[in-house]
Parts: C-alpha cells; structure tokens; sequence
C-alpha cells in the first residue's frame, strides 16, 4: 500500500493520525472519508441550506459534512445523526465514493450481478448494491482474502488510500487540496 498512502498524502487528500505518523492499519472514519472527498472537490464552501446533524462537533469534518450533504454525498445514520467518529465501512465507503463521481458525471453504472463472484455479496445492504456493483465493475474494490467483498466490515487507512488511487486513475480525477490533517 506504499505507493497509494505517498499518492494520497503527496497530494494532501491525507496526512497523518499525528505527527510523523499515517497508521495504515487504523480505521478511517466516516467524518475522515467525507473529509477526503471535500478535499478531492477542492474544499468548496458548503451550501448555505445543506442538512444539520445533531452530533458534528469537531472543526475538521464541519464544512466536509456540510458540503456532503447539500451535495447528496452522505445523507447521515438516522435520527438527525452523522455519526462522523464511527468506523466507516466498506460499503458506505462505496456508496459515498458513488454519490461523489455520479455528481462529477464518471460513475457508469454497472449490472448488479457483477456482485455474483464474491461469496458474500448477499451481505451487501440494499441501499449499497449498485455502488458496490460500481466500485468493482470499476476496479476500485478487488475484494478481499476468500473473494469477499466484507461490506460491513471497516476501512483501513491503508485500504481507502488504495481506492481513492484507483478512482484517480480511473476517473483521471485532479485534487484541489488543503493540507489539513484526515
């Protein structure tokens, strides 16, 4: 994965858990990956009408969030709620990547059954089917040990650098950046 985590931090879309350190094998969270597509957009300003969660209290995610959600990107865990410190999983991971390239016009959509190849594609969520059928059609998840796709299980660092590498080779897509740290 050294190659992915030096693109991603080489082009600020992410930096260190703290100073000198990536901790590849860390969990990304779901305010961290909104974070790096806000970044991936270039940081724009989030829309004055976007929806409010109740539970947003840290600085670095805010315009992140706010910006995902005026732009369909995330559409939060219910009850009002974002939930930006819980562990994202791969799955939502997907479906947020999806919402981001439907909105800058490079997701193609793919058939569902090329889900049918991993043993554990019936775990999927229904909500998640047609991003995950993406990614993979894509190439943007490969899978994991066993030809699973592990949909609920969560994110490594590592792993999500990996992805956002193929999506920008995939997609040709360019970084408009601030160095914050993700």
């Amino acid at each position: 994965f050294y190659g992915a985590v030096a693109y991603a931090y080489e082009n600020r879309l992410m930096s260190g858990t703290a100073a000198g350190v990536f901790d590849p094998e860390g969990a990304m969270t779901r305010g961290m990956m909104v974070t790096l597509l806000h970044r991936l957009a270039g940081s724009p300003e989030p829309p004055g009408d976007s929806p409010q969660f109740t539970d947003l209290t840290e600085d670095w995610y805010l315009d992140a969030v706010r910006w995902a959600a005026g732009e369909g990107i995330v559409l939060g865990t219910g009850q009002g709620t974002f939930e930006p410190e819980a562990p994202i999983t791969r799955e939502q991971m997907a479906v947020m990547l999806h919402r981001y390239a439907e909105g800058i016009g490079a997701a193609e959509p793919a058939p569902e059954e090329t889900l049918a190849g991993f043993a554990d594609a019936g775990e999927v969520s229904g909500y998640g089917v047609r991003a995950m059928a993406w990614a993979v059609d894509a190439g943007l998840i490969n899978g994991r040990e066993g030809r699973t796709l592990c949909p609920q299980s969560g994110a490594t660092r590592a792993e999500t650098a990996a992805l956002l590498l193929r999506f920008a080779g995939e997609m040709g897509a360019g970084t408009h950046l601030k160095s914050e740290e993700l």
